[in-house]
């Protein structure tokens, strides 16, 4: 038998068992299968093809689940060694770096029982209880098709056809990309049609037509993507009334502002539903999250989207959100590590250069939130007056008042794409207080309001006012 010795790893090439000090990892074949065909080959390039090939040599596999697999592996292996191990090479393929033991015909110990690997500790930013390791399990064995959608024995699971589809289609779903979510569409429906009574691929599609409204996608208006969710999740309720996706889905259309205010009133008790239903299910823990936030509960929500990012850790949206969720609790170095990893899953998601520079402005590392809010004009095109209201407000509170007023302009000059949260701060910071309250009155008020101008550093030079300070207890009122 070989074994693989590779830091505090031991990879089992017979039983396809990644160990860390003896416990093994909640990893699946085709995970460990990736792993296997890294570790065999040290610091060679393995092209997509080959991998590929040896991985499912039955065929019919898109390219996007092996970039799923190896930043699987990455996040793993990143959470238990300080060392990235996995390169990619551009355009290839991927190596690994690091250095390898092999070891022939070495017996290895059992495995300890799942009751102490819940106990083991692990590395803070990714910690979590024993709960949350049993639904890091969960999670790998819905990927599987081991379970139904809510956790039942495997009665309602979907097809291997199905399944196949379905996670591929939460690979693209999970980029928020417009070319993802179209993707997404085209796999989910393609679930519907091979798994027709399954509420899983009704519930996908429903959350799909949400993410086309919610980021303004698609050619049809934002109200119509809503309509077609909401019909998706009550044809997967018709199905499986267990159905916690389907729930989440409703909750979070629930939020928006195209819905009516009796739905508003119950777009948190939908989500807890769903969270309670399914708390196995990522997207119900990242929307229900992200609505604590909106009601300015911020320990709440941090809590709730740590647990979506150990269940769905290729969700670029979770970790987003939690890096904001992690900047308001003020836990920067948190905040700037959440932020730094939705950037790696994706580039285009900007606004992660927004938490950075915030979170290290908050540590006192002006040149680096400086260097956030420049990369963030930069990247984004649509972005320049909103890093120029970023800026305004570090260079007045650094006593670069000249530097303040040239980008201060700059972000008035396209009012409609600056935050009117920010553009207030940045106001205060030059000393037209009056002109900031003014502005975050007719930006209305509400819960987060109230909590934000409570925790949000950026908001000292305003706390102090008698006035803002009648206004944050008015809101939400």
């Amino acid at each position: 038998m070989s074994v693989y010795e590779f830091g505090p790893f031991v990879l089992d090439a017979e039983r396809l068992l990644l160990l860390d000090r003896g416990q093994p990892m909640p990893l699946g074949p085709k995970v460990v299968e990736t792993m296997l065909a890294l570790v065999e080959h040290p610091g060679e390039v393995l092209t997509k093809s080959a991998l590929l090939d040896r991985i499912w040599p039955e065929g019919y596999v898109d390219e996007a689940n092996l970039a799923q697999n190896v930043y699987v592996l990455r996040k793993t292996l990143r959470a238990r060694w300080e060392t990235d191990a996995i390169e990619t090479i551009p355009r290839r393929g991927y190596r690994f770096t690091a250095r390898v033991v092999r070891r022939d015909d070495v017996p290895l110990a059992q495995p300890k029982s799942s009751a102490a690997a819940a106990e083991r500790k692990r590395r803070p930013l990714w910690g979590f209880a024993a709960a949350a390791s049993f639904a890091v399990t969960l999670a790998a064995a819905l990927g599987a098709g081991v379970f139904s959608s809510h956790g039942s024995p495997a009665q309602t699971a979907l097809s291997p056809d199905g399944g196949r589809l379905y996670e591929i289609g939460r690979y693209y779903w999970n980029l928020r990309t417009p070319g993802g979510i179209t993707k997404s569409l085209q796999y989910f429906a393609r679930v519907i049609d091979t798994d027709p009574r399954n509420a899983r691929g009704y519930a996908a599609l429903a959350s799909a037509n949400a993410i086309m409204g919610d980021y303004g996608y698609g050619t049809a208006t934002p109200k119509v993507y809503y309509a077609r969710a909401k019909a998706y999740a009550q044809k997967a309720l018709a199905i499986d009334s267990s159905s916690g996706e389907a729930y989440a889905v409703l909750g979070m259309i629930a939020s928006t502002k195209y819905a009516s205010k009796s739905d508003m009133a119950g777009a948190l008790v939908k989500l807890q539903r769903a969270v309670a239903l399914d708390p196995s299910s990522g997207p119900a823990h990242e929307w229900y999250g992200v609505a604590l936030i909106e009601h300015g509960q911020f320990n709440e929500a941090y809590g709730q989207l740590r647990v979506a990012a150990e269940l769905d850790p290729l969700s670029v949206a979770t970790t987003a959100w939690l890096g904001d969720a992690a900047y308001l609790e003020h836990r920067y170095d948190d905040a700037i590590a959440y932020a730094r990893e939705t950037l790696d899953l994706s580039p285009e998601r900007h606004e992660a250069y927004q938490t950075m520079g915030m979170s290290y402005e908050a540590l006192g590392n002006r040149e680096r939130a400086l260097d956030a809010y420049r990369h963030l004009a930069s990247e984004c095109a649509d972005c320049r007056a909103q890093a120029a209201a970023l800026m305004a407000g570090l260079y007045a509170r650094s006593n670069r008042i000249g530097d303040a007023r040239a980008q201060l302009a700059i972000a008035q000059a396209a009012p409609k794409k600056v935050s009117p949260d920010d553009l207030a701060v940045a106001l205060a910071a030059i000393g037209q207080r009056g002109v900031a309250l003014s502005l975050l009155r007719r930006a209305g008020s509400g819960e987060y309001v109230k909590a934000e101008m409570q925790s949000d550093p950026r908001f000292a030079v305003l706390r102090s006012d008698t006035r803002v300070a009648r206004h944050a207890g008015n809101a939400g009122t």
